[in-house]
Parts: structure tokens; C-alpha cells; sequence
């Protein structure tokens, strides 16, 4: 049987709020290798961290509807890189060090957006652009 779900906005917005809350004083961290195959699966040393971005301790704006889109001062800020390389993958662990998901990176059109997706040790970087959608259907 095939699925027809729909999920309301309040459902949604609950949803996605509940969500935000675990990304409060938690770290993205952005790599330049590939992304493993889900949220679930662990990070390897084949995988590299350019940068770590600490989040603040309100790190999303309540949702609107089924989105969640990074409090200003939570993210979008500049950060120095560790290391160099092309940024492909992010990558946040909440506060206790849990996996809570991870998602592509370029310069637009990405699950994270930045200035450049060129990194370079010690340079900064900026977060142009960080929400996430809840499909509705």
C-alpha cells in the first residue's frame, strides 16, 4: 500500500522545534571527505575536520512552520579553519556528543551554505545560509 502522509503545520512546527532544541550549545563540525552513509553512521579517520563551529545555547529561532533556520547569533558568524580543504560534509553532535545529523556543504543551494567551500588553516569562513526543512508530505 502506498504511503499518502501529510503532516500538519502545528505538528510540524512542534516537531521541528523539538529538533532545534538538541542543536543548543552543541558543535557542527565540517570535513572535506565523504559523507557516510547516514546520520547513524560513524565518522572515520578517513573523514577530516576542517573546522569545529560551536553553537550558542539557543542555536535555532522557533520554527516557522516546518523549518528551523539558525538564530544569527547561534552560527552565522565567522569561524578559523583547522585544517585545509574543499568543506563537503557537516556534521552536528549535540552537547553530549551524540550524532544528531549531518548534510552536504557548498556556496548555495546546500543543507549549509558558506562564503567559500575552499578552506584554508587559520583563515576564516563564514556560514552564509543554515535551516532545515521538515517534509510535510
Amino acid at each position: 500500500m502506498p504511503s499518502n502522509l501529510f503532516i500538519s503545520n502545528v505538528a510540524a512546527s512542534t516537531m521541528m522545534n523539538s529538533l532545534a532544541a538538541q542543536f543548543n550549545s552543541a558543535n557542527m563540525q565540517i570535513y572535506a571527505s565523504t559523507q557516510p552513509a547516514d546520520g547513524n553512521t560513524n565518522t572515520s579517520g578517513s573523514n577530516y575536520i576542517l573546522a569545529t563551529v560551536p553553537f550558542s545555547t539557543v542555536a535555532f529561532a522557533s520554527a516557522t512552520s516546518n523549518v528551523i533556520t539558525a538564530a544569527t547569533t547561534a552560527v552565522l558568524s565567522t569561524t578559523a579553519a583547522v585544517s585545509s580543504g574543499i568543506a563537503v560534509f557537516y556534521r552536528v553532535n549535540n552537547s553530549s556528543g551524540v550524532a544528531i545529523h549531518d548534510g552536504a556543504v557548498s556556496t548555495a543551494g546546500a543543507d549549509l551554505n558558506l562564503n567559500t567551500n575552499n578552506i584554508a588553516q587559520g583563515a576564516s569562513f563564514t556560514i552564509t545560509a543554515y535551516s532545515i526543512t521538515l517534509p510535510e508530505h
